[in-house]
């Protein structure tokens, strides 16, 4: 046990600490490296009466008249005959009372689940000791929903490969698909080739009948009055005629449409000014249906019969880990993931003993905002996911460097997160009022850290604390640019 000093004032959660053995602080090597040491986010551990130990965070270390001090708070309690370790505490050490490092051992024992092998469920490595593995629980984080968070450049692209490469390496049988939704083009190159198919933009089919006509009308931004009526009924003729209708016979059935509707003359005759006055009235919905039917490539991807729907092809594939192309215009991004967030919880509705899902948000502030733009499908089928999937077998893993874009009820929904280096007061302050992390000093350490490095806290991690990720191989085509 290495003494590092004794409790002298307690104060509710917070325990003070004068230290008086500072070499035990900052252990270095001949080499004059730092092996192990004392820092904020770092644990610590005192003796309660019971014998248990009080594992302590250390949140400030500083010099007062040439003593060192070391201010914590309680994290929880470290069960010695068990090595069980649980958050919080009933009960408090004694004024006086030692305070020591934690070792290794049961370093290890805190940052690790009975139920799950550290090396086929670890995340990386405490960043305070290289040689303790920090795991999580698998059902958790991809059972139900994990926000990974972080600046540009920080990392986090390089996170998400990295937990989804081992764990599908060093659990091959695992009954789990990802699907990856890729804004960027920074996954292609992030698994082998028997881990993931790569499906580009004009071969994903996500057919635009599988709307309603509410849908439609969002889509079409069809105007109450007119717009709305004619398009719904013209619709609701064509799908009649056949399930998969083609969009581009939509103009033809809405001319028709004015052409019926229009009034008659005195002579008996289509009146003129009659038909351009309906015309007019109907002018912006069709510019916008024109919009869509000149965009060839979005076109093929919901206007098109010619083979499987995306959702059956990846879950008839073997491959445990799918990339969807989704490098688009925002107004085609927001269609065809409208039609694909539908299309999986349809199909996980009917289907809940299928393979499980965990959706691979990229970017995630693009399609999942507080945007409420009436022209917009919106995120209707991502917020009920977010709320809902767990019971059908889907799980989210939400990936942002602007969280504070993000609507609050979704990311309210994570489970567990994973939040990089954020410097944006802005984004910090939302993450607090979103997030249940153990420690206000985890929130002091996000705009300082390097990359690669992490906070993780949530029901996932036996604990909150700061990990060094694994590395990535291969990895993702999200390399910081060379300039000269």
């Amino acid at each position: 046990m290495n003494r590092i000093g004794k409790i002298i004032k307690i104060t509710g959660s917070k325990i003070l600490v004068l230290a008086e053995n500072v070499s035990c602080i900052n252990e270095v090597t001949v080499d004059g490296f730092i092996s192990n040491y004392i820092s904020i986010g770092s644990f610590i551990g005192t003796n309660l009466v019971d014998g248990r130990t009080l594992v302590l965070t250390v949140e400030e270390v500083y010099d007062n008249e040439s003593k060192i001090y070391v201010t914590t708070s309680v994290s929880g309690i470290y069960d010695n005959v068990s090595n069980d370790f649980s958050f919080g505490t009933n009960s408090y050490p004694l004024i006086g009372e030692q305070v020591y490092r934690i070792d290794s051992k049961v370093l290890a024992d805190i940052f690790s689940f009975n139920n799950c092998h550290s090396n086929m469920a670890s995340i990386g490595t405490y960043a305070y000791d290289p040689n303790v593995p920090v795991s999580y629980d698998p059902n958790v984080l991809f059972g139900k929903h994990l926000g990974v968070f972080g600046n540009t450049g920080s990392g986090k692209t390089c996170t998400v490969v990295s937990v989804i490469q081992r764990y599908i390496r060093n659990n091959p049988n695992s009954n789990i698909k990802f699907i990856i939704l890729d804004v960027n083009g920074e996954y292609k190159t992030a698994f082998k080739d028997d881990e993931a198919d790569y499906i580009p933009f004009d071969q994903l089919r996500f057919h635009h009948s599988e709307l309603s006509n509410t849908e439609y009308g969002r889509l079409f931004r069809a105007a109450e009055g007119i717009q709305y009526p004619a398009m719904k009924e013209c619709i609701e003729e064509l799908s009649t005629e056949c399930s998969k209708w083609d969009l581009r016979d939509l103009p033809v059935a809405i001319n028709s449409w004015i052409d019926t509707n229009t009034a008659l003359d005195k002579y008996g005759k289509k009146d003129i000014f009659n038909k351009n006055q309906i015309n007019g009235y109907l002018r912006t919905m069709l510019f916008r249906i024109d919009g869509i039917l000149n965009d060839e490539d979005l076109m093929k991807v919901i206007n098109s019969d010619d083979g499987d729907e995306t959702i059956g092809r990846i879950l008839k594939s073997n491959k445990k880990v799918s990339i969807l192309d989704l490098q688009v215009s925002t107004d085609s991004l927001d269609i065809v993931v409208y039609l694909f967030f539908k299309a999986v919880y349809q199909y996980k509705t009917f289907h809940r003993s299928a393979s499980h899902i965990c959706l691979v948000l990229e970017e995630a502030h693009r399609y999942i905002n507080q945007n409420t733009e009436e022209s917009k499908l919106g995120s209707y089928y991502i917020d009920k996911l977010s709320r809902e999937g767990r019971k059908f077998g889907i799980g989210l893993i939400i990936s942002s460097q602007v969280p504070s874009m993000l609507a609050y009820d979704v990311v309210s929904q994570c489970n567990s997160v994973i939040m990089h280096k954020i410097t944006s007061r802005r984004d910090m302050e939302f993450l607090r009022g979103v997030l249940r992390v153990s420690n206000d000093t985890f929130y002091l350490q996000m705009s300082a850290l390097e990359k690669q490095y992490a906070i993780v806290c949530g029901e996932a991690f036996s604990n909150d604390t700061l990990v060094r990720i694994h590395d990535a191989y291969p990895l993702p085509m999200s390399n910081d640019p060379i300039i000269g």
